[in-house]
């Protein structure tokens, strides 16, 4: 079984590498285009933002700070003492996320070219199917390590 997780963690790293290739030619790190992404699907706030990602607030305010000096979103100061901020999409931003998508459907298209729809679906299922293994893994690890 070990041979399993080896291959799925160097195909995890392939995909991570080429991701990267796509992602930093348009000068975004890979976080940056998933807030990108939360943010074109209106999660427009840092609480909502944090808990969508599973990201503490610190790294978030850096790559939020970082898309807004890239000029990839725009902020807006709301509510009653206009602390909380909201975050959109700039044109800019907007054009950005649509050629990465673009190029990274583009890759999951190659990857998947001769895959018959049927073992697509197989893979996808077996993929919840670990993770959630994985889960139940890491629960019963912790348990025992009490």
């Amino acid at each position: 079984m070990e041979g399993i997780l080896d291959n799925l963690s160097l195909a995890a790293k392939s995909l991570q590498t080429q991701t990267t290739k796509i992602t930093k030619h348009y000068h975004v790190t890979i976080a940056e285009w998933r807030l990108l992404r939360q943010i074109e699907d209106q999660v427009i706030t840092q609480d909502a933002m944090a808990d969508a990602l599973q990201l503490d607030t610190s790294t978030l305010s850096r790559q939020l700070k970082n898309l807004t000096s890239k000029e990839l979103v725009s902020k807006t100061a709301v509510g009653k003492d206009r602390r909380q901020l909201e975050y959109a999409l700039t044109a800019t931003g907007h054009n950005t996320l649509q050629h990465i998508n673009e190029d990274y459907d583009a890759l999951i298209d190659a990857v998947f070219h001769y895959w018959p729809e049927d073992e697509q679906q197989m893979m996808k299922i077996m993929l919840n199917r670990l993770s959630r293994s994985l889960d139940r893994a890491d629960s019963i690890l912790k348990e025992d390590q009490k």
